[in-house]
């Protein structure tokens, strides 16, 4: 009885796997019904590509040269510049900087962005003679956000509000964080920046200079004032009371736009300064959204400033070579393949046979969920792979387990195959989509069928065997 208890308990849980793994958990959000459970991350060769290219920034301005080709500084006509024989030049005010050296700075900050922006799929090109940069990156939800902030300078400022002195700069960061907090309001989001030694320094002198005034109460003395003085003296002596001081003021720029204009409670001596994004909320998304733009402002300030400005140029989606339909057909075949086998089992071994096909189902349920949670990127050679996994865990259930019930010949499988798993781990240390997608789910795959044959399938076949 207990036995079959056990048995069930199993069913039921490989059945529950099975449901989630396959169709997913909806739950109703705002009238209609979300899958909860995380998506497959495609590859550019299934999901399509978005291909775009950030340029140097022309910044041109008209300058008159005479027949030297000397600049004139003073500002002439048309019909005087025609007169005296010069000429009227545009020039872009960049070209000192557009040099290779800088091309490539920004290059390797522009890769630094990608990955701290989690873009693990993406193939970047540089020309050197233009300075203009080519990059593909996978289609998502987050693609126009990566885009829109892949080019921006970077440039850290706080100035002095009034004569603009810039006090400190990107010299003077070490790093940028994300941080949480959350009270009765709910969680709040802050960008916290680190300074470095100088930077600390100079914050804490900053933060002492630019304190936030005390307001100072005006008291009447009536006590010591004469009961005849005239009211052109109390007049005077209102007015040399109420005299204002004018509070000073940092401002604080990213890329030259204003976040924030402020002083100071106190000095500031941990060289850290944390700033609110947005306002504390109790929704999700809310939170999520304030997030991912701190998150983004930290990626930008943390990985340097670019040299030079660029702006976007080009940018368009390129569809996959292999489209949605040939995607389900090799899905569907690898079905029909799976289902035919697993008829085969239930035929020759009946009973013992259905358990290894239910418990087979459950590892492919069990090991899809683990490819989307481990943030597997699926290319078409990762489909081959998967192939790959449920062909080999088929033959270890019709070999082994239902066959040959010796645990050293269990033992002896795995050893067989350790040549694909040395392979499939230094596949994942390459990096190329390809293969490295190859080799995370050849890696994934043999260490779930191991664990999952060994605690669910074992067990299983063994308590029908041991009932009969």
């Amino acid at each position: 009885m207990k036995k079959a208890i056990k048995i069930v308990t199993i069913l039921i849980t490989m059945i529950l796997i099975s449901m989630i793994g396959f169709f997913g958990i909806y739950v109703q959000k705002q009238n209609r019904m979300e899958n909860i459970v995380k998506g497959y991350d495609l590859a550019m060769d299934l999901n399509g590509a978005r291909v775009f290219t950030i340029k140097p920034k022309e910044d041109t301005k008209t300058v008159i040269k005479d027949t030297e080709g000397n600049v004139i500084e003073e500002e002439l006509t048309d019909e005087e510049i025609q007169e005296k024989g010069y000429t009227k030049e545009e020039v872009n005010q960049n070209q000192d900087k557009l040099t290779i050296e800088n091309y490539k700075q920004v290059e390797e900050i522009t890769i630094k962005r990608l990955k701290e922006m989690k873009v693990e799929n993406y193939e970047i090109k540089l020309n050197e003679q233009t300075g203009e940069i080519t990059i593909e990156i996978e289609e998502n939800e987050d693609t126009d956000t990566i885009i829109s902030n892949i080019a921006s300078v970077g440039k850290f400022e706080i100035s002095d509000s009034e004569t603009e002195e810039v006090l400190i700069n990107n010299d003077n960061l070490k790093e940028a964080n994300v941080l949480y907090g959350s009270d009765t309001a709910g969680t709040s989001v802050y960008l916290e920046i680190v300074f470095n030694d100088e930077g600390k320094a100079k914050l804490e002198e900053i933060s002492n200079t630019y304190k936030t005034a005390e307001e100072e109460n005006t008291v009447e003395e009536n006590a010591t004032t004469e009961e005849n003085t005239t009211t052109e003296e109390n007049t005077a002596t209102d007015e040399s009371t109420t005299e204002e001081t004018k509070q000073k003021q940092i401002t604080m720029k990213i890329d030259d736009e204003t976040i924030m204009t402020t002083s100071f409670d106190t000095p500031i001596r941990t060289g850290k300064l944390q700033l609110n994004v947005g306002k504390a909320s109790t929704d999700a998304d809310t939170v999520n959204d304030y997030a991912k733009k701190a998150s983004t402002i930290a990626t930008t300030l943390e990985n340097g400033k670019l040299p030079l400005e660029y702006e976007v140029g080009g940018n368009e989606y390129i569809f996959s070579e292999i489209t949605n339909q040939e995607i389900q057909y090799i899905v569907l075949g690898i079905a029909i393949a799976v289902a035919l086998a697993l008829i085969f089992l239930m035929i020759k071994y009946k009973m013992k046979g259905i358990l290894a096909s239910f418990s087979f189902i459950g590892f492919v349920a069990l090991y899809l969920l683990l490819i989307r949670y481990a943030n597997v990127v699926i290319s078409l050679e990762g489909i081959f792979g998967i192939a790959l996994i449920l062909i080999i865990n088929y033959i270890f259930l019709y070999t082994m387990i239902l066959r040959n019930k010796d645990k050293k010949e269990h033992i002896k499988f795995f050893l067989k195959i350790i040549p694909l798993c040395i392979s499939s781990i230094a596949f994942c240390f390459i990096e190329w989509i390809p293969v490295t997608s190859l080799g995370m789910i050849l890696f994934w795959g043999i260490i779930l069928m191991a664990v999952y044959n060994y605690a669910i399938t074992n067990p299983l076949v063994n308590m029908i065997e041991s009932k009969e």
